[in-house]
């Protein structure tokens, strides 16, 4: 999977140019091989930064950005992925509507990424955006489609340059716990498919919310930390009660997707009660943002 984000935008920002954008990656990051940092899609050898029927394109070494602005929304209701982001603050009304939208991508041309590089690139991606931040007043939102979530701009510039080149977890992976109607605490991730990962959930719990929110975000730190490395029924712990063992499994949300499926071997669960409602509706209520 591509590191890949989104923009949502009043408008396109014509003055948002490839140029400034590495002049401000340079300024913001440090770390940062100014020799390495190129306007224009080097591999094909294009200026494509120049025409206006092309994204903005940078390189990285072997590595290439693009922007590509759309002046249309991405038809996805910005209030409803607002409410469920943990970095949109409450207290912050999401925009009524916005009118354009810019992809940004991160790729490696023929190259398939393991684990470390799809991070490192998550990394470059994050650097870009929050240079993107800085130059337009016309971003709104950023959203990351891997985690359906959206952050708040100028929260999205401060966390990069407290953190990077550090992993931003809170911004790349939507973190999420709720309870089930039955008050069994559920807990899950979104998002470390585009790091190479495995996502992370625990279908029932009789811990917390605070500790089934920590255990989802450890398991996804050592992940982070370590590759995809826990296997199909490896044992990761304990609690008084029961041991917790991991399983390679469909996901709760996705049933496309395997995920780590956290499993609380020893305790006693009931049967959820679903009710008469459709399948669809399930998803959000097992699994909200708390």
């Amino acid at each position: 999977m591509p590191s890949l984000a989104m923009l949502f935008q009043s408008r396109l920002d014509p003055a948002l140019s490839a140029e400034r954008l590495a002049a401000q990656m340079l300024s913001d990051f440090p770390d940062l091989d100014a020799d390495l940092l190129s306007v224009g899609d080097a591999a094909a050898g294009s200026g494509a930064a120049d025409d206006a029927d092309s994204p903005l394109a940078l390189a990285y070494g072997d590595r290439q950005i693009f922007l590509m602005g759309i002046a249309a929304p991405v038809g996805d209701d910005l209030a409803e992925i607002a409410q469920y982001s943990r970095l949109w603050p409450d207290h912050t009304p999401a925009p009524a509507d916005y009118s354009a939208h810019t992809i940004v991508t991160v790729v490696r041309p023929g190259h398939e990424t393991n684990h470390v590089e799809a991070i490192a690139d998550a990394v470059l991606l994050s650097k870009v955006i929050a240079a993107a931040v800085a130059l337009s007043e016309s971003i709104v939102a950023v959203y990351f489609g891997s985690a359906n979530h959206v952050i708040l701009p100028p929260l999205f510039r401060d966390l990069a340059i407290e953190t990077l080149p550090d992993p931003m977890l809170p911004a790349w992976v939507a973190l999420n716990v709720a309870p089930r109607p039955d008050g069994i605490m559920t807990g899950h991730t979104r998002g470390l498919d585009m790091l190479g990962l495995p996502d992370v959930e625990i279908v029932q719990s009789h811990e917390s919310a605070e500790d089934t929110f920590g255990r989802i975000v450890n398991t996804a730190i050592y992940l982070l930390e370590n590759g995809p490395v826990i296997g199909d029924g490896d044992t990761l712990g304990a609690t008084e009660a029961a041991e917790i063992v991991a399983h390679h499994a469909p996901s709760q949300v996705d049933a496309d997707k395997t995920v780590l499926s956290l499993e609380f071997v020893g305790e006693d669960f009931p049967e959820p009660e679903l009710a008469d409602e459709p399948a669809q509706p399930r998803k959000r209520r097992w699994f909200g943002r708390k």
